[in-house]
Formats: structure tokens, C-alpha cells, sequence
């Protein structure tokens, strides 16, 4: 619990307070289960409710800081991040699988903050997300970051995440090469554009949620150009070229040739990584390459989550499609460290409020 203020009491909490709160009754979802088990004044409206959830989701978030500060999780490192981004729960995770803590700077990407100026002037240029600071030097891109954390933080304390004997080594970061090459964002607005893959996503993509992503990822390239012109030289000049490269991942996304290739590749990846799992592991207890959890299941853990949440997950890797992927994905979320990494109910109860 202390280690994950995302999970436990506060989970059972923000369960609770979706069950009680009236607001919620107007889910038809929600109301038909509810209406067996609580009486809601008909009455009441969504903002006579409001403010009280915020006030005690505000308390539970202060609270959870405290918590935080109590298990000693003070630290050096801060991380730039947005929870739902896929490479920022890369190098989450990688972080907790070698036990670092470090302090968490939210950048509501949802709400552009990645392009306030002082973020672009002494964070990242490229208004992205993660950039990891340790007092001494920002290091930005997520596979930077994890070698980063490799090279100066591998000891008795902090798990070792690359196995040190050649062949496995090799055979590590072969398969990390290969999954880090799959573009995990073009993925997911892929699968909001190409239903015909997705069955059964999760939060936070459904619904609405789905509709207004889409509407911001078609103004991306426009609003990048705007933001570009408000920015001085330096910093405008990398936001035009980032525009640029946007019109390449608006046509992969959008066109269905493109995007079935991607889908094709993502394919062949999970191939490589059923025939390693079925082959060539020593244990069936074994993770992807060592006894030991690797970067390489750092990176495949974030993929296969993505894929899943996305609605992706019943097409590239359904039980009797590839088992070993579906069943390793399966224990995997059971790593304390896949917990910490990646939002839970809480989080996205917390977010639907307001709140980071």
C-alpha cells in the first residue's frame, strides 16, 4: 500500500464513491446495478455532488503524498510524465522493477502543458514526455532513460534489469531492438481509427474518451504550427520539424494500407516473442529471456498493456492465438511493479475529476 498509493484501500475507496455518489446514477451502466443496492434521492443534482468528491479526492491525493514521504520515497530523481503515456510507463516501470524511487512532475499533456514555455525552454524542446532529471543533467526519450538508470544504478539494492553473460545479453537487447521498434502511439490512435481490430477496450479508451482524442490528434500538426509562432527561435524551429513529422504518423494512423502493416509487424514481433517463450526459455517460470526480469520484458510488458487497453488484445494475442504471450501477459500483472507503473481505478477515477 505504501509503495502504491494506486491500488488497495484507495481503490476500494474510489469503488465505493463511484457506487455512492449520485451523480453516477445517470450511467446507464451503472444504474441498474446500483439502483439494487442504493437509494438515490431523485433530487440531487451533478453539482451539489461535485464538490465534495473533488474535496475528498484532493484529501486522498494529499494523503497518498504522505504516505509516499513516510516509506522514505524521497529522492534525487524526478520524472516528467504523463500517466497514460506510453513511453513515460516504460521507464515507470523500469524504474520500479530496479526498486529507485523518484518524484513524479505531471505534464498534463491532455491539456498541452508539454508546450508552456518554461517546460520548452528548460525541459525539452520537443514538448514530450518522459524526461527524467537527476539534479545533474535532463535526460529525455525513454530508451535513453532506462540505460541511464542501467549504467549508474545496478547494484544490490537496484536489480540489474541486463543480464551480464554475453549470450543472454545479446539476446536481451535483440528482442528490446526489436519491440522498441514498434511506435506504440501510432498504435494506439491506430486502434481508434481502425475498429475493426478492437474488441473490448478499457480505460480510459472508450467511449467519449475515444471521439475526443481523435478530434486533438487531427489538430496536432495545426496546433503545433500556431505554438511554433508564439515560441522563440530556437525552441520554434524543433516545433515546426516535430510538425513535420506528425503529417508521417497522421497517414500511417489514418490510412488502412498503412496502419495494416504496422498491425502486420506488430504481428510478426509477437511471433518472435511466442517462439522465445515457448523455445527459448530455460524455465517455464522463466520471464521473457532470463530467470530475472529484463528490459526486454520492460519494453514487452508496456506493449502488450498498451495493446490491451487500446482493444487490441483479443486480435494479437487471444489464448488460442499465441498462449504464451496471452499467459505471460497474464502473470505479469501480477509483478508489484506493473502495479505501481500503471494507472489503476483510482488514478483514472481521479483524472475524470480534474486531478493528476
Amino acid at each position: 500500500l505504501l509503495r502504491s498509493p494506486d491500488s488497495g484501500i484507495f481503490t476500494i475507496f474510489s469503488s465505493l464513491l463511484i457506487l455512492c455518489s449520485p451523480h453516477w446514477i445517470e450511467l446507464p451502466c451503472l444504474k441498474s446495478f446500483r439502483s439494487k443496492f442504493v437509494e438515490v434521492p431523485s433530487n440531487v443534482s451533478f453539482s451539489s455532488c461535485m464538490l465534495p468528491v473533488r474535496q475528498l479526492l484532493s484529501f486522498l491525493t494529499f494523503f497518498s503524498t504522505l504516505l509516499i514521504m513516510a516509506n522514505g520515497n524521497s529522492t534525487n530523481l524526478i520524472l516528467y510524465l504523463h500517466n497514460y503515456s506510453f513511453y513515460a510507463q516504460k521507464v515507470m516501470l523500469a524504474l520500479n522493477e530496479k526498486k529507485l524511487s523518484f518524484q513524479s512532475h505531471v505534464i498534463d499533456i491532455t491539456k498541452g502543458k508539454q508546450y508552456d514555455t518554461w517546460y520548452l525552454e528548460k525541459i525539452n524542446p520537443r514538448g514530450e514526455v518522459p524526461v527524467l532529471n537527476d539534479t545533474t543533467k535532463l535526460i529525455p526519450d525513454s530508451a535513453r532513460i532506462i540505460d541511464y538508470l542501467e549504467d549508474n544504478f545496478s547494484n544490490e539494492q537496484h536489480p540489474r534489469l541486463t543480464p551480464l553473460e554475453p549470450i543472454q545479453r545479446q539476446k536481451t537487447e535483440r528482442f528490446r531492438e526489436m519491440i522498441d521498434k514498434i511506435p506504440g502511439n501510432t498504435v494506439t490512435m491506430g486502434a481508434l481509427y481502425h475498429t475493426q481490430y478492437v474488441a473490448n477496450p478499457k480505460l480510459p479508451f472508450i467511449g467519449p474518451v475515444r471521439s475526443m482524442m481523435k478530434s486533438s490528434f487531427e489538430k496536432t500538426g495545426e496546433n503545433l504550427r500556431e505554438i511554433a509562432q508564439t515560441k522563440p527561435d530556437s525552441v520554434k524551429e524543433v516545433l515546426l520539424k516535430k510538425a513535420d513529422e506528425f503529417n508521417k504518423t497522421y497517414a500511417t494512423v489514418t490510412n488502412k494500407e498503412k496502419f495494416d502493416e504496422l498491425m502486420a509487424q506488430v504481428g510478426m514481433t509477437l511471433d518472435a516473442v511466442e517462439e522465445q517463450l515457448k523455445n527459448g526459455r530455460q524455465k517455464p517460470t522463466d520471464w521473457l529471456i532470463h530467470k530475472d526480469f529484463t528490459t526486454a520484458d520492460v519494453s514487452l510488458t508496456t506493449l502488450l498493456y498498451r495493446l490491451d487497453i487500446v482493444g487490441l488484445s483479443d486480435h494479437l494475442f487471444p489464448k488460442d492465438g499465441r498462449p504464451q504471450v496471452h499467459d505471460y501477459f497474464g502473470r505479469v500483472q501480477q509483478r508489484p511493479a506493473f502495479k505501481e507503473s500503471f494507472p489503476g481505478l483510482f488514478y483514472h477515477f481521479k483524472a475524470f475529476f480534474g486531478f493528476q
